[in-house]
């Protein structure tokens, strides 16, 4: 398969990864992605594909932890630095060297290095996996802080103890003293290298800028280009890319402090622009474990000098030693905090939020085939399949078990609620009709229309509520029976009605499942209706488009009137108002406003609901985050809504 068209090919993986999603909320995207990998592996061969560790930390690793590091909160970066450290680079540290002596307990035949080199490679979480799990459920902030901060350095420091396991696999050779030195040399290198290189990007926008070059398109590639700079500068010094990458992303951040028209529209442009990468990236990441398990697995699973049950035994013990360690590392670092309320939950929480990823699979791929004596590393495929079997393990268990522990996680925009949201939509709608006129009529209800979808869309967005649906029911038998009638007056000829009443019976088909809509019934019926009027004729083009005219027309005020007469108790009175308002927005069209008064009463139905927005913070019915989520929704609002007027 070509390289573009397995890369398309994962890319409709990852979109449908969250369409599934949709459907099955309680599996997390990340284990959907990886299983849709496994899918796709099997029958195309992508599992042949050859997952480098150093490309894949170039073309994966550097742009998204340089977008972590811009974004991370840098005071609760700072504030949590302790545990940060501590959990990053000794929890690190001391999972190799329990761990690696557990794997070579258990594997004897295996030397004492490889079994280091697996136990690094299973040390680091994984940053893609922490903040796709972290939408699933309610983390508390102080933990997710924590953890994040966690993952953006234990990559390195995970990473450097591989190489030096490895080498000691390859040479025979490991010296602490050495191994120690250079560690700290290395880490200071990457972060001095992503300092400066940021230092020197942001110097030279400034630059552009004095000279008068203010060309926004060309600063946002200048930026989607520098974290693979500053890996591949890293790289070449010998230095950890991975801490260039979250350094320099840190410091480029706060190019954006200055509150400047360009800044702000660089600003927006970055926001959108990263969204779409990281989120590409971040499902590919995932789909490309699963593409990389089955090869691994099978050779190990298909050899008979290794017993299945033996393997399944290992990656169990393995994973529950690690999580382990964990549980006890974090349990120990509570103890010097103050406030520890629930701590059991807390430290359960953190274990089982350490998933392993595609870091933990590149770094166990590139275990070298032959040992320093120069016969061949017999455990190499055991190992690469107990790291495979520890990911997925890891997976599933914080899948279904980090609900147990932590709340199901919402958007600011939720726990805000739909009552509030809708009585600020409602306020918004109330002061535009006191500003109506005969003048601008027009405009105003189309305004209010787009109002009404809005507050229509929250009122639908309990799945039990099925009052929607009745109501369309209702219309569409409405228009049916206007339809019927209108034929057999002969105001309109049997081809027009036929159009008509064909489209209307899909329609409720699709809608209610009602055998009684399918075709063969309802061609029967209507040709005997047919048959039965003595008015009914033929009509030429001309005719029957003027006829679809004044039939919509006619099912318009068939419609109306009997929502007018609809009992109040029924269904919600929003939602008979918003299809009230909208046909009688359809039979205003050709007498509609121009965009520009539509645009000048949305301007100032925004700026309404700006300040009602900022009356329910002041009285207390929203928090802050919830005003600032409200407002950055409002703004997106602003920002597309020009192209719907």
């Amino acid at each position: 398969m070509q390289i573009v068209e397995m890369i398309l090919l994962m890319l409709t993986m990852v979109l449908a990864s969250n369409i599934i999603n949709r459907f099955i909320p309680n599996i997390a995207i990340p284990l959907i992605q990886v299983t849709l990998g496994i899918l796709i592996a099997i029958p195309t061969g992508l599992h042949s594909f050859e997952l480098g560790s150093e490309l894949f930390m170039l073309l994966f690793l550097a742009p998204l932890l340089f977008n972590d590091g811009a974004n991370v909160d840098k005071k609760s970066l700072w504030q949590e630095r302790k545990a940060v450290l501590v959990l990053s680079i000794g929890l690190v540290f001391v999972t190799v060297a329990v761990l690696g002596s557990f794997i070579h307990w258990i594997i004897p035949s295996a030397p004492w290095a490889a079994c280091f080199a697996l136990a690094a490679a299973l040390a680091p979480t994984d940053p893609v996996a922490v903040s796709a799990l972290a939408e699933k459920v309610k983390i508390p902030h102080k933990i997710m802080h924590t953890l994040e901060g966690e993952s953006l350095i234990n990559d390195a420091s995970g990473l450097v103890s591989f190489q030096f396991a490895s080498a000691a696999l390859l040479t025979g050779v490991f010296s602490m003293a050495n191994a120690s030195l250079s560690f700290v040399l290395i880490s200071l290198g990457g972060i001095f290298t992503g300092v400066v290189i940021s230092f020197l990007a942001m110097s030279l926008v400034r630059w552009l800028r004095n000279q008068g070059i203010e060309s926004t398109v060309s600063f946002m590639l200048l930026e989607l280009l520098l974290p693979f700079g500053i890996f591949l500068v890293a790289e070449h010094f010998h230095v950890n890319g991975i801490l260039a990458a979250v350094s320099g992303g840190i410091v480029y951040s706060f190019s954006y402090y200055r509150v400047t028209p360009e800044v702000a529209q660089l600003n927006v442009l970055s926001k959108n622009t990263w969204s779409i990468l990281s989120f590409s990236l971040n499902g590919l990441v995932f789909v490309l474990l699963g593409t990389q398990l089955p090869r691994v697995i099978r050779v190990v699973w298909e050899n008979n000098n290794i017993s299945n049950v033996r393997l399944i035994a290992y990656i169990l013990s393995i994973t529950a030693i690690l999580l382990a360690i964990r549980f006890v590392c974090f349990w120990l670092f509570k103890n010097f905090q103050k406030n520890s309320e629930d701590r059991l939950a807390t430290s359960f929480l953190y274990t089982i939020s350490g998933v392993r990823g595609t870091i933990t699979l590149v770094s166990a791929l590139s275990l070298p085939i032959m040992l320093a004596d120069g016969s061949a590393f017999m455990e190499r495929e055991l190992m690469i399949s107990i790291a495979g079997g520890v990911i997925i393990t890891t997976l599933i268990l914080a899948n279904f078990a980090m609900p147990l522990f932590a709340e199901e996680n919402e958007n600011a925009t939720e726990r805000m609620g739909h009552d509030q949201e809708i009585a600020i939509l409602r306020d918004v709608i109330l002061q535009l009709k006191e500003q109506e006129t005969t003048e601008n009529h027009l405009a105003v209800e189309r305004v209010i229309t787009m109002y009404n979808d809005r507050i229509i869309t929250l009122l639908n967005s309990d799945e039990s509520d099925d009052s929607q649906d009745r109501l369309m029911e209702k219309i569409l038998k409405w228009k049916y029976t206007d339809t019927i009638v209108q034929m057999a007056e002969g105001n309109v000829s049997f081809q027009t009605a036929f159009l008509n009443l064909r489209r209307l019976n899909k329609r409720l088909f699709r809608l209610t499942h009602d055998k009684t809509y399918q075709s063969q019934m309802f061609y029967g019926r209507l040709i005997r209706k047919k048959m039965r009027f003595a008015k009914l004729r033929s009509a030429s083009f001309e005719e029957r488009r003027a006829e679809r005219e004044y039939l919509q027309e006619s099912n318009r005020n068939y419609v109306l009137n009997h929502l007018e007469e609809l009992d109040q108790d029924a269904f919600p009175q929003e939602l008979v108002d918003f299809y009230f308002a909208r046909l009688q927005h359809n039979g205003l069209r050709s007498r509609t406003s121009t965009s520009e008064q539509v645009n000048e009463w949305l301007t100032y139905a925004i700026q309404l609901e700006r300040d009602s927005i900022q009356d329910a913070f002041e009285l207390g019915d929203i928090n802050r985050n919830e005003m600032r989520v409200y407002r950055e929704n409002l703004l997106a609002i602003e920002n597309t809504i020009q192209y719907m007027v």
